[in-house]
């Protein structure tokens, strides 16, 4: 996203008002029409420039520190397509774009002042992918060349942090499951969202997005529904290796199953009985129709996105705050530039960090 020099303010307000929600006349009535729609519009347009304390206002209505309008590098993306777009207005799917863009400002400026950039390079970008039973083998190549061997992965988003993923956890978009993005420098980004979700699906959906960054799946062509299918089987390989779910199930054929062997696994791997029964079938371990008896079962047992047990596990994006306790007890970030950082209040960091002088 260019922005010209001499207009660095109106370009960040068009963002923030975008990140928002907000029309020009939505900002103008939460400024009680301090500042009128058509005075908005030429900040942005870089035909006026505010004063001190029209700034001031404008973050406040917006919710961001003042620092926000004064950056000067506009993070830009690559294509991103929405899952579920349908759900979505584009007034929702601005507002995801720019909450995102400007999380991942933040955290990218930190890295630099503490001189902690992460490169990425993609584990599977010479894998070829010709049918579907490549997916398989693709997640199990990603679990070896990230040396995660073949038990369950505690936090996914922890893991994927550390490999240089920024990882964007969201509550407020409905319409929403997740996307995922590069940045116009290579660096991946994955969004989801985990409202009214369980722990296990949100799991899924980061391996899920994950899957659209790291595969090739061009054999497919412009097949969106078969891509979802191959991205959703990745996800299922690479949270629960086959060989595991086979040594687990009992390794032969099974006529029968109890749910409490399935609430185990689930507990234990932290995925879906509904995925692992899903597994159970491609893995020929049960036949189609005691799947859809499965299917039948949890459905009028449970409803359509229940089930019984609940993985223990938490998945928590702890990059950001570390580089920020990390910046303040190394003295290189003072708490003024923590709090604009992290786009809070000053003594709300300050209670944070008591002991810090």
């Amino acid at each position: 996203m260019a922005e010209s020099r001499e207009n660095t303010f109106g370009a960040r307000l068009k963002l923030a008002r975008k990140m928002a929600g907000m029309s020009l006349q939505d900002l103008s009535d939460a400024l009680a029409n301090k500042v009128t729609k058509q005075a908005l519009s030429k900040y942005e347009q870089g035909e006026m420039n505010p004063t001190s304390a029209v700034l001031l206002a404008i973050s406040q209505a917006l919710k961001l520190k003042p620092d926000y309008f004064l950056r000067k590098k506009s993070l830009e993306f690559g294509d991103i397509q929405f899952r579920k777009r349908a759900a979505l207005s584009k007034k929702e799917e601005e507002a995801i774009v720019e909450k995102v863009r400007d999380y991942v400002e933040r955290y990218m400026e930190l890295e630099e002042i503490l001189n902690v950039q992460m490169s990425f390079e993609n584990p599977l970008g010479g894998f070829k992918i010709s049918v579907k039973a490549d997916v398989e083998l693709a997640a199990m190549k990603l679990r070896k060349d990230w040396d995660l061997g073949d038990k369950p992965i505690a936090n996914i988003v922890e893991m994927l942090e550390l490999k240089g993923i920024k990882v964007v956890l969201i509550d407020d978009a409905d319409g929403l499951d997740g996307l995922a993005v590069f940045t116009s420098t290579g660096i991946p980004i994955i969004v989801v969202n985990k409202l009214d979700k369980s722990i296990e699906r949100i799991r899924f959906t980061i391996i899920h997005e994950l899957a659209h960054l790291l595969l090739n799946l061009s054999v497919l062509g412009d097949d969106h529904r078969q891509e979802e299918e191959w991205c959703h089987f990745f996800s299922s390989c690479f949270l629960l290796p086959s060989h595991m779910l086979r040594r687990m199930i009992g390794g032969g054929k099974r006529s029968y199953i109890y749910i409490n062997e399935l609430i185990s696994i689930k507990e234990y791997f932290g995925i879906s009985i509904r995925a692992i029964v899903h597994r159970l079938r491609a893995l020929e371990v049960i036949t189609d129709t005691y799947y859809n008896r499965w299917i039948v079962y949890m459905s009028k047992t449970y409803g359509s996105k229940s089930e019984p047990g609940q993985y223990k596990g938490r998945e928590e994006a702890k990059g950001f705050d570390l580089l920020i306790a990390r910046g303040l007890s190394e003295g290189i970030i003072s708490l003024s530039k923590a709090a604009s950082l992290s786009n809070t209040d000053i003594n709300h960091l300050r209670r944070q960090y008591g002991s810090i002088s």
